[in-house]
C-alpha cells in the first residue's frame, strides 16, 4: 500500500505540474492521440493479464499499467 501512495502522489504531482507549466510535458504531445486511443484495449488487456498470472507477474502488470495510467492522465 505504500507503494501505491508514493505512485498516486506522483501522479498527482505530474498533473498538477502539467496544469502550472504545460511546456514540461510538450514531448509527449506527438504521441497524445495514440496515448488516448488505446485507453480501452490497454485496460482489457491489463485487466485480461492480471486475471492470468500469479503473484509476482501481477505486480508487474499493475505497475505497466500504472505507467500507462500515468501517461493517459499527464498527456
Amino acid at each position: 500500500m505504500r507503494t501505491l501512495g508514493i505512485i498516486l502522489v506522483f501522479i498527482g504531482l505530474l498533473v498538477l505540474l502539467r496544469e502550472f507549466d504545460p511546456a514540461f510535458l510538450g514531448w509527449l504531445q506527438p504521441y497524445a492521440p495514440y496515448i488516448k486511443e488505446a485507453f480501452g484495449g490497454v485496460t482489457l488487456i491489463a485487466i485480461g493479464l492480471y486475471f492470468l498470472t500469479k503473484r509476482t507477474a501481477r505486480k508487474l502488470v499493475i505497475a505497466a499499467y500504472l505507467i500507462y495510467l500515468l501517461l493517459y492522465l499527464v498527456v
